[in-house]
């Protein structure tokens, strides 16, 4: 058979929020290296695959550079080849590039190489369905490797993700990484290749697309740990008190692909060299008064600080950082914009929760992703509200492009800021269904705000406020 792959490059075109001009931070930093928290978890003493805290790891993708990934669409007898096999994937693909354009903020560069024609594998696709485990997977990846091997050119080649037509019999997806799940590269004829991803049919339509799968799994790839609970870990139940998914669930990719927010926190992102030194504020407990300073959402391309760094021991931190809904969340999710808080714990690693997010209550958000999608940790800080963690107290005083973040370890109180509106498509109410275990330090101050659509023919704004009210000649959606 010819070999049929093209080399094809998508454009990361991202354009940078216009936002004013930085603000110089009304308080100095201490030297950041204070809060390069160094690693000691048992994941990562067991076998240095993952990372939650210092040093990072590249024994898979290094931190920048332009990386080719074969897209290959296949197909079985019972399972038939699409007459455009890749033609649904395409948005997939264009925007898998732009996700970690933005992410890494342009250090990390992905491409295509592309078969456009389905190959067909030998045997039924009832193999999908019964393998046990990573042993069955990496052998499945071999047989399929050296079925496709002489029809592609795997030159230049890093990684590969193979397309099932829709239908098939694998729901969860397959998928393998160096040196995470296997202790060997995946042969081919022009060299190895260290990770191969494959979507099931839990992926593949709105609200979970298949770039997502993809950009979770190849996150690992980077050496990107989970955030939520893996079941083999005899910490994160007993030391963490929380039941998977985890309470980082839905504000990060790494805690569950399935969004609302699919954002890389700037904890993670900072380790793993997507982030300056001068991106980020590092504080010790011992340095506190009363500070102020703003901060720049983490989904631009824009200058400034764009997290605080408390460090409250060698390996306990809290990390401040401001969110902004992208492209890349749940678009019929409930997500507000704030700040969102959080402690991050290095003695913890992949799988053991080494993240929780500070919450002023116990309230959860509805995710309308569907009864396989649980509820969320309702953990934005929004303009006027204030959380306590420990003996620091943390408020948003200003809220637009940027937020506004007052620290301090004196008591601070809630205020209830002027109505603001903010242009939107979708919405969906949100609601208290249930509580989870969640932090001492986090303490509820006063009344939560809300938000509430309002219309007017054809524009929609949402309005947040303690008790929003729409704007004059406009109304309330029901």
């Amino acid at each position: 058979m010819i070999r049929r792959a093209i080399c094809i490059g998508v454009s990361a075109l991202i354009a940078a929020s216009c936002l004013p001009s930085f603000v110089t931070p009304t308080f100095g930093s201490s030297a950041v290296e204070n809060c390069r928290l160094q690693e000691s978890s048992y994941p990562r003493r067991l076998n240095d695959h993952l990372f939650t805290g210092f040093p990072a790891l590249s024994k898979n993708f290094p931190s920048s550079g332009t990386f080719t990934l074969a897209i290959i669409p296949v197909h079985y007898r019972d399972l038939p080849a699409e007459s455009e096999p890749l033609r649904r994937v395409r948005d997939d693909m264009a925007t898998f590039i732009e996700y970690f354009d933005l992410q890494s903020e342009g250090r990390v560069k992905f491409q295509w190489k592309v078969m456009e024609t389905s190959i067909l594998l030998p045997g039924s696709q009832s193999e999908l369905e019964n393998m046990k485990g990573s042993a069955d997977e990496a052998e499945f990846a071999r047989r399929i490797l050296a079925t496709v091997d002489s029809a592609v050119d795997f030159t230049g080649v890093h990684s590969v993700v193979f397309v099932l037509p829709p239908g098939s019999k694998n729901s969860g997806g397959i998928q393998l990484m160096y040196p995470m799940k296997i202790s060997s590269l995946l042969e081919t004829r022009e060299g190895g290749l260290y990770n191969f991803v494959m979507a099931g049919t839990y992926f593949g339509n709105a609200i979970r697309p298949e770039w997502s799968y993809w950009a979770h799994e190849l996150g690992h790839a980077f050496h990107l740990p989970d955030l939520y609970a893996q079941p083999w870990s005899p910490t994160a139940k007993n030391i963490r008190n929380f039941e998977a998914p985890g309470p980082f669930h839905g504000w990060d990719l790494m805690a569950n692909q399935d969004g609302p927010s699919r954002s890389i926190n700037m904890w993670l992102r900072w380790v793993r060299g997507w982030a300056a030194d001068s991106q980020i504020v590092c504080k010790q407990t011992s340095d506190f008064g009363d500070y102020q300073i703003e901060l720049v959402p983490l989904e631009t391309s824009s200058q400034g600080t764009k997290a605080v760094i408390v460090r409250f021991s060698g390996t306990r931190a809290l990390v401040i950082e401001s969110r902004r809904e992208t492209k890349f969340n749940l678009q019929n999710s409930f997500v507000d914009d704030g700040v969102l808080v959080y402690e991050v714990d290095t003695s913890l690693g992949h799988g053991e929760i080494p993240m929780i997010p500070i919450k002023r209550s116990r309230q959860l958000s509805v995710n309308p992703g569907g009864d396989r999608n649980p509820p969320y940790f309702d953990a934005l800080l929004t303009e006027g509200q204030v959380l306590k963690y420990e003996n620091l107290y943390v408020k948003v005083t200003a809220s637009g492009k940027r937020d506004t973040v007052r620290i301090s370890s004196a008591e601070l109180l809630e205020s209830s800021p002027s109505a603001t509106t903010t242009s939107t498509t979708t919405t969906t109410s949100t609601s208290v269904l249930g509580t989870l275990p969640g932090r001492a330090g986090a303490a509820a101050m006063t009344e939560r705000r809300k938000s509430i659509v309002c219309e007017r023919g054809k524009t929609v704004r949402k309005i947040s406020g303690v008790k929003p009210m729409c704007p004059a000649g406009y109304t309330k959606r029901r």
